[in-house]
């Protein structure tokens, strides 16, 4: 078993160093991430420029460029051996709802579709987390379960760890994806003659007493969200079709 870890945060980032140390006694694990925190990348490619790769040991290579890069690049062949999956995390905040449109670790994840077995994201619902020090405990819940699965058509399977003692942890939830509201204004200012913009913080999480993963980590529990890589609206298409016929 052969897998390949990569993030968005970075190749010397904490959270990557913890699921590397995890997941050794699974297989050859191997990283592959950028060699700066490029948050926030979603599925950019570097298609443009000629990327640097630099080979920090023997298992860890840092890319300059994003996780969709590192990817990419680890299993189209900077690595001479076949991947069986990729896994992505651990990442320092969530990455919930709306926020897999922009988040470079499940863009990670996704790039390693082609792999034997069904690429994972794995967050905590923090950026500052409070409670590492049970953190392998908390993985035992459902990584072990979710190793070497292969599911259909392209799926990316998306966690969200809360940050609590593994004593309240409830266990962990299969849910869809929530919703957020708008993302707040973005700051617009003047400085020397330019203008300038700051991206405003992300919206706060709608319905959140339906099912979904807000309210499961909200309510305590990890939640695993299928993703899948098919942005079609099915039945539209099935509506527009009878659209076109009359």
């Amino acid at each position: 078993m052969k897998i390949l870890l990569s993030n968005d945060d970075g190749f010397n980032a904490q959270g990557i160093k913890i699921l590397k140390k995890y997941l050794e006694i699974y297989g050859n694990t191997t990283v592959v991430a950028p060699s700066k925190n490029v948050s926030a990348c979603s599925s950019f490619l570097s298609v443009t420029k000629r990327i640097n790769i630099r080979k920090i040991d023997n298992s860890t290579f840092a890319v300059n460029g994003t996780s969709a890069d590192c990817v990419h690049l680890a299993t189209r062949g900077l690595l001479k051996q076949t991947q069986h999956q990729v896994i992505s995390g651990i990442n320092f905040g969530s990455n919930m709802g709306d926020d897999v449109i922009y988040s470079g670790t499940v863009a990670a994840a996704i790039e390693g579709r082609f792999c034997k077995y069904t690429p994972i994201a794995i967050s905590i619902a923090n950026r500052e987390p409070k409670y590492l020090h049970d953190i392998s405990e908390k993985l035992d819940i459902f990584l072990p379960k979710l190793i070497k699965q292969q599911f259909k058509d392209n799926i990316v399977i998306n966690v969200n760890i809360p940050d609590i003692p593994l004593s309240k942890i409830e266990g962990s939830k299969i849910t869809p994806l929530g919703h957020r509201k708008p993302p707040k204004r973005a700051k617009i200012f003047f400085e020397n003659g330019k203008t300038y913009g700051l991206i405003g913080d992300v919206g706060l999480p709608l319905h959140e007493r339906e099912h979904n993963d807000f309210s499961s980590v909200k309510n305590n529990y990890i939640s695993i969200t299928p993703v899948s890589t098919d942005m079609t609206h099915k039945i539209l298409v099935k509506n527009m079709y009878e659209y076109e016929s009359n």
